[in-house]
Order: structure tokens, then sequence, then C-alpha cells
């Protein structure tokens, strides 16, 4: 497969969900759904600017477990979740949709470095690295809905951070490792985390 197939391939995801939700969601507007896409890029810059600044002061030089884990958590998790949850406040609605877009958007340009660094395992990482942004960027759209109705309610976020930064620190062990179902496990847990605080989120409209 040359680089443009593949390159194309990390963007099926959007894509798919993009034309799913205007063709069966009701009260999709595409007009929303291409702003919050719009978003997902967006969050890309300020993101890779953060971690590379932070990595190229060696903030988190040392190889521990404990500092590897740290490193995820602020990187991976308190970055990037803190970024999409600001992005999200301005999404001028509280449909659940429009967070899995942006969440989307950002994983598959994600996808798209890691396929251009040469990931070794760029096809198991596509889909778990999805999946979590997807779960993570609706948790973040429940936390900004909170904000919205003037009754914030931090959870939602907490949970995306956390989660996120343990997805990596699991993630990163590899494939072959028996430590990495336990990545598995975060973006089970942060699905029912999202139906749990829907729900709520549901109730209190």
């Amino acid at each position: 497969m040359n680089i443009a197939a593949a390159a194309a391939l990390c963007f099926i995801p959007l894509l798919t969900a993009f034309l799913c939700f205007a063709l069966l969601a009701k009260d999709f507007k595409i007009g929303k759904g291409l702003l919050a896409c719009i978003l997902g890029i967006i969050a890309v810059v300020p993101i890779a600017a953060l971690q590379f600044f932070l990595d190229s002061r060696n903030v988190f030089s040392a190889s521990g477990p404990a500092s590897i884990l740290l490193s995820a958590l602020i990187l991976n998790g308190l970055i990037e979740e803190s970024i999409k949850a600001a992005l999200l406040c301005a999404m001028p609605s509280k449909r659940v949709q429009y967070s899995i877009l942006s969440g989307l958007t950002l994983a598959c340009f994600e996808s798209l470095i890691y396929l251009i660094s040469g990931y070794e395992n760029i096809r198991l990482r596509l889909f778990t690295a999805v999946l979590i942004h997807v779960a993570c960027a609706v948790l973040d759209g429940l936390f900004a809905f909170s904000l919205r109705r003037k009754k914030p309610d931090v959870a939602p976020f907490l949970y995306a951070v956390v989660l996120h930064g343990l997805y990596n620190y699991f993630a990163g062990f590899g494939e072959h490792s028996p430590y990495f179902p336990i990545s598995f496990a975060v973006i089970a847990f942060a699905a029912i985390e999202c139906r749990i605080y829907y729900k709520k989120a549901e109730g209190a409209a």
C-alpha cells in the first residue's frame, strides 16, 4: 500500500461517522458537523506545540515507570483533553455527535502522524487511539455542556484526562507485553463513563 492510500485510510473512521450522522441522525446539522471537525483540526496545533516544548526541555527525561506514567498523564491526558474541552466550549450544540466528530478528527490526524513517523503497530494503534479519543472527546463535551448550563461537573473532564493518560501508558508497552491488554480495559471503562455521564446530562437537560 502506498503512502497516499495509507494516509487516506487514516481518515476513513471520520468520513464514515460523518456520513452516518448526516444520513441517519435526527437534528444533525452539516454546518455544525464541519465546525466540530474544524475544532478538532485546530486542537492539533497547540497540542503538538505544547508537547514538543515540554519534550524538548526534557521535562520527563527519566525512564522509570512512575515518570513514564506521569508523562502520559500530563502530555497526553492533561494537555490534549484540556485543549479539546476548551475548544468544545465553542461548539454551539450539546449533541454528542459533534464531540465524536471533533475527537475523531484529532484521532485521525494523530494516526497520520504515527503513519508518517513509521510507528510499527500502526493498525492496532489506529483502531485503539480512535476509540480512546472519541470516548474522551465525549467526556470533554459533557463537561463543556455542564459549563454552559452553569452547573459545572468536572468529573467527566477528570476521567478524560486520567483515562487518556492511562491508555497511552499501557499502549506504550507494545502489543506483545502482558500489560498491553489493559489499554483495552481502559477504553471499555471510558465508554462506560461516557454512557453514565451522558444519561446524567440527558436527565438534567
